[in-house]
């Protein structure tokens, strides 16, 4: 979308990690490829390709995402789910699935209305556990996937854990 570039650069900025992409290059395998290389040849441990988000209808979409898969290889696959878009979850990431060997999902949205029931579709679908949620739009809003305060909130029962987490983050006296 317009403007991901932008935000991804400004993000990776505010976080201090190192970015690669291309004003000019307009081929997303050959900016993979490259960015890969580059941080490979620089010894990094950890190296995020991410792609633009894509429909399942969008089939040429799919197609180029397993052309970036191939040609960077990459270790873990994240299927990342806006859980906005409910119980057609399901059908997205069997979509990815059968394109790219999915090995885990982020469900991203959570801040909102949505609980995420889609979220649980999502791992059926994949076969693939949740590792991260996202609960708001900056970096500290992305949290390790937690199943008892998921689930507790999924069923309108709360998150009493994740609010006695907040309140041990304040270090009230």
């Amino acid at each position: 979308r317009a403007g991901a570039f932008d935000q991804l650069k400004q993000n990776a900025t505010k976080a201090r990690i190192p970015f690669y992409g291309s004003y000019t290059e307009m081929d997303p395998v050959i900016i993979a490829q490259d960015g890969v290389e580059k941080f490979k040849d620089e010894k990094f441990e950890i190296i995020i390709v991410d792609t633009s988000g894509r429909h399942k209808q969008e089939e040429s979409l799919f197609e180029e995402m397993l052309q970036v898969s191939n040609a960077i290889d990459p270790d873990n696959i994240i299927f990342v789910m806006d859980a906005t878009i409910g119980q057609a979850c399901e059908s997205q990431a069997r979509a990815f699935k059968e394109k790219v060997d999915v090995a885990s999902v982020i469900v991203t949205k959570l801040d909102g209305h949505a609980k995420g029931g889609g979220a649980l579709s999502a791992v059926a679908a994949t076969k693939s556990p949740i590792i991260f949620i996202g609960t708001g739009e900056h970096i500290d809003d992305f949290e390790p996937f937690k199943t008892r305060p998921f689930i507790s909130k999924l069923l309108g029962m709360g998150d009493i854990e994740g609010l006695i987490d907040k309140v041990n983050e304040l270090k009230l006296e």
